[in-house]
């Protein structure tokens, strides 16, 4: 067996022709090279920023521990832009039942689903596995299956007559009561949300009363989320890379894992915390709204567990009438145009599907690696 040995490394080591039992050698040796380049990036085993915010939820805290937790809440969302938030008043029940009420979501069967399933016109009920594709069209369709929840409100309201966006959700067609566990969880998350987003403002001198009077009826929105195992070296996403397109994200303990964050090296960390916990993460609007201080970062699931992971994010929006743009002065070489919260989600919930896309300049969808 002759081998030719063209790579600077090899012949280095080799030579540049060889053959036989040597050649063999070369051959396993420029496998092993080329194993190594086609493997993903090694995910760095470091943790996110822990922060305690029970200050922000104590009358009987005092300024400087308020302002502490501001601090390390700015330095969280300034650095990689996510956190583990500790200290939240949600009790164990509220996030158990919110579990358990995913669970039998996706334990029923998906015939039930069958008229519930999302529309370009509706982006509420059920969205059937591998429904998605990235949008740079080069890679498998997502998998993961859910149901996707927005701000509830009733048949007619007046601010459903304003924008076609806000309905009334459909919930799931199961015996389980899936309505109940939903709304008690997104009410702690609503004020989870509504403390950390006023404590960010603080530490940057914004008019925190303003920014949370954007978030009076939000396009704020949840996802239950169930991905399938996939095979350790499966080439497919749980969900691709992708930024958030909100304020701030919260999600629960995952028990399972599978969430990775993407380094500013371009490596990729796990994003896991403990039970009592919860990972934060700031979206595109509110690193817009903060002239690029607050940073948004680029994260993906990957499911290696051999089991099921199933999740529930929260992501707080604001009003479709909302113009979202910097506050601040841009830090340099932040150039983001502003947008409009409704047209700008709109835009962003016909992308999921492949033939359409985004038109307006301000919507970075981004093409992460």
């Amino acid at each position: 067996m002759w081998v030719r040995t063209d790579s600077p490394t090899l012949a280095a080591r080799h030579g540049g022709l060889v053959g036989g039992e040597k050649g063999l050698k070369v051959c396993r040796y420029a496998l092993n090279l080329i194993n190594k380049a086609l493997s993903p990036p090694a995910r760095t085993m470091q943790n996110l920023a822990t922060v305690n915010v029970s200050a922000l939820f104590s009358a009987s805290a005092s300024p400087s521990d308020v302002a502490l937790c501001e601090q390390q809440l700015l330095a969280a969302c300034t650095s990689l832009g996510f956190a583990k938030i500790k200290g939240a008043p949600v009790s164990e029940d509220v996030v158990r039942n919110m579990r358990q009420a995913v669970a039998a979501v996706f334990d029923a069967p998906r015939s039930n689903y069958q008229s519930f399933q999302v529309e370009k016109t509706n982006y509420r009920g059920y969205v059937p596995l591998g429904y998605f594709t990235p949008n740079d069209g080069t890679t498998k369709p997502d998998q993961y299956e859910a149901w996707k929840l927005h701000f509830d409100v009733p048949e007619h309201s007046p601010v459903g007559q304003q924008s076609p966006l806000y309905r009334p959700n459909r919930w799931p067609p199961i015996a389980h009561k899936v309505k109940d566990a939903v709304l008690a969880y997104w009410a702690s998350m609503d004020r989870l949300n509504g403390a950390v987003l006023a404590a960010l403002c603080r530490a940057l001198k914004l008019d925190a009363d303003w920014v949370l009077s954007t978030l009076v009826n939000p396009l704020t929105n949840m996802t239950l989320l169930n991905y399938p195992p996939s095979p350790p070296k499966a080439a497919n996403w749980g969900i691709h890379p992708h930024k958030d397109f909100n304020y701030l994200t919260f999600l629960a303990h995952d028990p399972v894992g599978g969430l990775e964050v993407r380094t500013p090296e371009g490596g990729w960390i796990d994003a896991a915390c403990e039970p009592d916990e919860f990972v934060m993460n700031v979206g595109d609007m509110l690193e817009l709204q903060s002239g690029g201080r607050l940073v948004s970062t680029p994260h993906r699931v990957i499911n290696r567990s051999g089991q099921a992971r199933q999740s529930f994010p929260y992501f707080s929006v604001p009003r479709f009438d909302v113009r979202v743009e910097p506050l601040l002065p841009p830090v340099p070489g932040f150039k983001r145009a502003p947008l409009m919260a409704g047209e700008a989600s709109h835009a962003i919930w016909y992308s999921n599907w492949p033939d359409e896309g985004v038109k307006d300049p301000a919507i970075d969808l981004g093409n992460y690696r």
